[in-house]
């Protein structure tokens, strides 16, 4: 559907002009049609969920006025006979319902791995951003805000499926701060550059660092958060300097007990290696390195998966796509292909080169898509079949 992709979201915001001038740089408030986001997670759903997991803190929270609630006041601990040091967390509704009426705010972290709705709009995202995306939904009924005015260390869209809610919306009191900083980021700031009213179908984006509080206006509203965590200055030293982990130097124990002599020449040794393997294009290197390395989400596909064949009877109509939401790297090399996928290389016959760029694409292909001239029907099967196997695609 419309709203399970960036443009989607945006409209009729242009996801261009958005990435080109207000991501990471400002927010950005969108109006949107009543009911825009209502499929993606609609109550029934939400109390669908609630019903049939097993849900446990810190999956499941409630919170009031910034303060979490003991989950003991709304889940129970039952025995496991199998695994006794493992109890079973079950909600019992009718305690969370009860904290609920009285303004606890309803948290339920990572729902795009519970809701398939969610998790489309989570894996279209992944093309877009190359990294893992989680989703988050928040429920609140009365008055009382859930967290105290606060900074997120990722960029977030607020996307409002049902109600209202009360935002304010702050800028960074510390540029750009990380999680794990050489210094808190806890100076509050005073006046908000941005204070309204997110009305069912609206979308609010907030970058990473930006302080934010949303109130609840004494009655039903339900919003998902979709939490983006870009790689920032500090991946990009952590993976460069481990790539020069090759060099014997970077290897060596520091010389703590040498001269002076021995100390600077070393230090004159590891920043001429620094140098040496810096190069414009490195960026774009680390980046395709993180697609590679990256996993897919968990697709099973019964009951032919457990089957010999795997895929389902050639007389049964289906499609596949590349497991993975990013795109793999793919080289071309003395009469071979290499896909650098799931942090590993995995090597084809050039003739199948055409098939893995139609499958890398990400879109979802029938049989009947992936027919080539040169190729026979029967081969395809087969080759469809060991990238099934493999994990690299997966059957819709």
């Amino acid at each position: 559907m419309a709203t399970h992709d960036l443009t989607g979201l945006l409209s009729p915001y242009n996801s261009e002009e958005f990435l080109r001038t207000c991501w990471g740089r400002q927010h950005l408030h969108v109006p949107g049609a009543r009911g825009k986001f209502s499929d993606l997670l609609p109550w029934p759903a939400l109390n669908q969920i609630l019903e049939q997991h097993r849900l446990d803190t810190p999956r499941i929270r409630l919170t009031r006025e910034g303060k979490p609630i003991r989950p003991e006041s709304f889940l129970s601990y039952h025995a496991n006979r199998r695994r006794p040091n493992q109890p079973i967390a079950r909600i019992r509704a009718a305690d969370l319902t009860t904290q609920l009426r009285d303004g606890a705010t309803l948290v339920l972290d990572a729902v795009d791995e519970l809701h398939a709705p969610i998790t489309q709009l989570a894996e279209s995202l992944e093309r877009v951003f190359r990294v893992r995306i989680q989703v988050n939904a928040y429920a609140g009924w009365r008055t009382s805000h859930g967290f105290d005015l606060h900074w997120d260390d990722h960029d977030v869209f607020v996307l409002q499926v049902a109600g209202r809610k009360q935002w304010q919306v702050y800028g960074m009191t510390r540029k750009y701060p990380l999680a794990r900083d050489v210094e808190p980021t806890v100076d509050k700031p005073d006046i908000p550059l941005w204070e309204g009213m997110l009305e069912d179908g609206d979308l609010l984006y907030i970058p990473r660092g930006w302080w934010h509080v949303a109130t609840p206006l004494d009655e039903p509203t339900l919003h998902l958060t979709v939490g983006v965590n870009n790689p920032n200055g500090a991946d990009f030293l952590a993976w460069y300097v481990d790539r020069l982990k090759a060099s014997e130097d970077v290897r060596r124990d520091l010389p703590q007990f040498g001269c002076a002599d021995e100390q600077n020449s070393l230090l004159d040794r590891l920043r001429d290696l620094l140098l040496q393997e810096w190069r414009p294009d490195l960026i774009q290197e680390f980046l395709s390195e993180r697609d590679a390395k990256s996993r897919p989400r968990s697709r099973v596909n019964l009951p032919w998966g457990a089957m010999p064949d795997v895929l389902p009877p050639e007389d049964q109509p289906f499609r596949v796509r590349w497991s993975d939401s990013r795109k793999p790297r793919i080289e071309g090399t003395n009469g071979e292909v290499h896909v650098f996928a799931q942090g590993r290389r995995w090597r084809f016959a050039s003739a199948a080169s055409q098939l893995i760029e139609m499958l890398a694409t990400g879109q979802p292909l029938s049989m009947a898509d992936l027919a080539i001239q040169q190729i026979d029907p029967q081969t395809v099967r087969t080759f469809v079949r060991e990238l099934a196997i493999n994990g690299l695609i997966v059957v819709l």
